[in-house]
C-alpha cells in the first residue's frame, strides 16, 4: 500500500491561510532567504559603497572596507571603556536578511526578513541586547531605517547598538545594561586567560596558524 502521512501532517498540508479559504499556506521563506552576498543585488548596491565610508567613517568606525563582492567588512569601537568599549567589533554586512516573508508575518506573526544580513564575526556579540545567537541583528536593528538603507546609516545604527540606542525605556534598558555587563564580563575572563596562554599566537585576538605548527601534508593550507 502507498505510505500515508500522519493525520496532522496531512492537516498541516492542506490548510490555508486565515482569511483566504483557496490560498496555499505562506512559506516562511523564499529562494531569497539563500542568496550569498555576491548574488544579492543590494549587497552588491550597498558594497559599492564601502570606500566612501573608509574614507570618512563616521563616529565609532575605525575600519571600512569590501572583503568579497556584496560583503563589507565594518570594524566598530564604540561605548562604554568598561563595556562593549572594551574591545574592537568587527561587522559583516551582506547576503540576504534574516526573517520571514510578509505574507508569512501577516498570517502567523514574526519578523519581517530585512533588507540584508548584518552580523557582528565576533563570539561574544550573542550576549547583546537584540542580537541573535547567531550573531544577526534582529528587527529591531532596521527601526526607522526603511526598505533600502545606506551602508553608512547600517554602520551607525551598529553604533547605537553598542553605546545603547535612544530612547529606550526603563526595562528596555536595564536589559541592555545587563546584556552589556554579561558580554564584558566573558570577555574580561578571556582577556584574563589569554595573558596565562603558554602560547599567545594561538590565543590572540586575531590568531595566525603558523604553517610550522602542522603537519607537513597541511602546510600548503597556510603558506
Amino acid at each position: 500500500s502507498e505510505p500515508r502521512l500522519p493525520g496532522a501532517w496531512f492537516d498541516m498540508a492542506k490548510r490555508s491561510a486565515p482569511g483566504d479559504p483557496g490560498a496555499p499556506l505562506p512559506s516562511p521563506q523564499s529562494a531569497d532567504a539563500l542568496i550569498l552576498p555576491h548574488a544579492h543585488a543590494f549587497s552588491l548596491e550597498t558594497a559599492s559603497q564601502a570606500s566612501g565610508i573608509a574614507a570618512d567613517p563616521p563616529d565609532g568606525v575605525i575600519g571600512c572596507c569590501a572583503v568579497s563582492p556584496g560583503l563589507v567588512l565594518l570594524t566598530l569601537r564604540a561605548g562604554s571603556p568598561s563595556g562593549y568599549g572594551l574591545r574592537d567589533w568587527p561587522l559583516l554586512v551582506g547576503g540576504a536578511g534574516v526573517g520571514d516573508e510578509p505574507a508569512f508575518v501577516l498570517a502567523y506573526g514574526g519578523v519581517v526578513r530585512s533588507p540584508l544580513a548584518v552580523r557582528f564575526a565576533a563570539a561574544a556579540a550573542a550576549y547583546m541586547h537584540g542580537v541573535d545567537d547567531a550573531c544577526f541583528c534582529g528587527g529591531s536593528f532596521w527601526d526607522g531605517l526603511g526598505d533600502r538603507p545606506t551602508l553608512r546609516q547600517i554602520a551607525e545604527r551598529a553604533v547605537e547598538t553598542l553605546r545603547g540606542p535612544l530612547p529606550l525605556d526603563e526595562a528596555d534598558r536595564e536589559r541592555w545594561l545587563a546584556a552589556e555587563a554579561q558580554a564584558a564580563g566573558k570577555l574580561r575572563v578571556v582577556d584574563e586567560y589569554r595573558r596565562m596562554a603558554r602560547c599567545p599566537d594561538l590565543v590572540a585576538p586575531a590568531p595566525v596558524l603558523r604553517a610550522e605548527w602542522l603537519v607537513p601534508a597541511l602546510r600548503p593550507l597556510v603558506a
